[in-house]
C-alpha cells in the first residue's frame, strides 16, 4: 500500500508539477506587475509548448523557440526575464544544457545582475538536472527489470523443455528396454523352444518306429527346454530393479515416515502406471511428508492413490497447520512444472481442516 503511494511521485509527475507552477507564478507575476499584452502572448506560447511537451516528446532544440519568444517579450515586459527559467529547465531536463547558451549570451549582453533572476535560473537548471538524472535511473531500472523478467521467462521455458525432454527420454528408454527384452526372448528363448519342439516332433516319429536314435532326440529336446528356461530366468532377473520402484517404493516411503501415522489407500491397477510417472509421484509424496515434518504439526497423514483407465490421481492430506507461511514453495513449484510437462496438474493449498496436495497425471492409451 505504501509503495503505491510513493509511486505517484515519478519524474513525469514532478515535471508536470514544475511546469504548472512555473506558468502559474509567471501569470501571477504578470497580473501583479500590470504587464503588457506581449506578456500574456508570451505566457500563452509557453503554456502551449508546455502542453505539447506533456503530450509528445519534443527535441531539446525546440527550447530555442521558447528562448526567442522570451527575449523578444523582454522589450515589452521585463518579467519575461523570469520566463527564461522554463526553457532553461526544459533544456537541462533533456540532458542538453548547451541549448541555453543563447539566453546566457543575452543576459551578459544586457548586463543582467539581478540576484533573484540568477537564483531562479540556477534553481530551474538544478531541478532539470535532478529530474533528468532521476528519469535516467528509472529508465535503467525498468530496462533491467524487463531484462530480468525476460531471462526468467526464458529460464522457465528452458526448464519446461528440459522436463519434457526428460519425460520423452524416459519413454524412449522404456521402449528400448522393451525392444531389448523382446530381442533377448526371440534370440535365446524362442530359438531354444523352436529347436526343442522340432526335436520332440522327430522324437515322436522315431519312437513310434522304434528307432534307437529317439532317446538321443529326447535328451536333446530336454536340454533345449532347460536352456530356454535358464535364459528366461536371466531375462526376468535383469528386468528386476536393484531398488524398490513403483508401488513398492511408494509403500516404503510411507513406512519409513515416523513423525505421525500415515494411512495409505491404493485403488486400481498400479501396474498401468509407467516408470516416468512414478518419477513424479514418488517425489510428490516425499515432498509432502518432508513438509509435514518441517513445517507442520500434523497428527496424521492420509495418502490416496487412485489409478483409473485414463488418469492416476494422488491425494495427500494432513491435519496440521503451517508453522510459517513460506513452508511450501520451491519444491511444490518444481513438482507442478514436472506434472505440467507430462500434461498433468498439481495443486497444493491450505484448507480449513489442514493442508492438501492433489496431483493428477494422464495415462498413455498404449500403457
Amino acid at each position: 500500500m505504501m509503495s503505491n503511494k510513493y509511486e505517484v511521485f515519478t519524474p513525469t509527475t514532478c515535471t508536470f508539477i514544475w511546469r504548472f507552477l512555473a506558468v502559474f507564478f509567471l501569470g501571477l507575476y504578470w497580473l501583479i506587475s500590470d504587464g503588457e499584452e506581449a506578456g500574456i502572448l508570451s505566457l500563452l506560447f509557453l503554456i502551449i509548448m508546455a502542453l505539447a511537451r506533456w503530450r509528445i516528446k519534443m527535441p531539446a532544440w525546440t527550447t530555442l523557440f521558447d528562448q526567442a519568444i522570451c527575449i523578444v517579450a523582454v522589450t515589452f515586459w521585463p518579467g519575461a526575464w523570469f520566463a527564461l527559467a522554463i526553457p532553461v529547465f526544459e533544456a537541462t531536463l533533456k540532458g542538453k544544457p548547451w541549448f541555453v547558451i543563447p539566453s546566457i549570451i543575452f543576459l551578459v549582453m544586457e548586463a543582467q545582475s539581478s540576484l533573484v533572476l540568477i537564483m531562479i535560473l540556477l534553481l530551474a537548471a538544478f531541478i532539470g538536472i535532478v529530474l533528468y538524472s532521476w528519469s535516467r535511473s528509472v529508465d535503467l531500472y525498468k530496462k533491467e527489470a524487463d531484462m530480468e523478467r525476460r531471462y526468467r521467462y526464458e529460464l522457465e521455458s528452458f526448464k519446461r523443455e528440459l522436463l519434457l525432454a526428460s519425460t520423452q527420454t524416459a519413454k524412449m528408454a522404456k521402449l528400448e528396454e522393451r525392444n531389448r527384452i523382446s530381442k533377448s526372448l526371440h534370440d535365446h528363448v524362442g530359438h531354444e523352444l523352436t529347436g526343442a519342439i522340432l526335436a520332440l516332433t522327430a522324437f515322436e516319429q522315431l519312437w513310434k518306429e522304434g528307432d534307437p536314435r529317439a532317446e538321443k532326440l529326447f535328451l536333446q529336446a530336454k536340454e533345449r527346454f532347460s536352456e530356454s528356461s535358464r535364459h528366461l530366468r536371466e531375462t526376468v532377473r535383469n528386468m528386476k530393479p536393484v531398488s524398490a520402484t513403483g508401488i513398492e517404493s511408494f509403500k516404503e516411503i510411507t513406512e519409513q515416515f515416523n513423525m505421525c501415522p500415515v494411512q495409505l489407500n491404493i485403488y486400481g491397477d498400479t501396474s498401468k502406471v509407467p516408470s516416468y510417472l512414478w518419477g513424479i509421484l514418488d517425489p510428490a509424496l516425499k515432498e509432502s511428508l518432508t513438509n509435514v515434518a518441517r513445517h507442520s504439526d500434523a497428527t496424521q497423514v492420509k495418502v490416496s492413490l487412485d489409478v483409473s483407465e485414463s488418469i492416476v490421481r494422488l491425494y495427500i492430506f494432513n491435519d496440521g497447520a503451517l508453522k510459517s507461511p513460506s513452508g511450501y514453495g520451491i519444491g511444490i513449484r518444481n513438482l507442478r512444472q514436472r506434472a505440467q510437462s507430462v500434461g498433468g496438474s498439481l495443486s497444493a493449498s491450505s484448507v480449513k481442516e489442514g493442508f492438501q496436495l492433489v496431483c493428477v497425471l494422464p495415462l498413455d492409451k498404449d500403457e
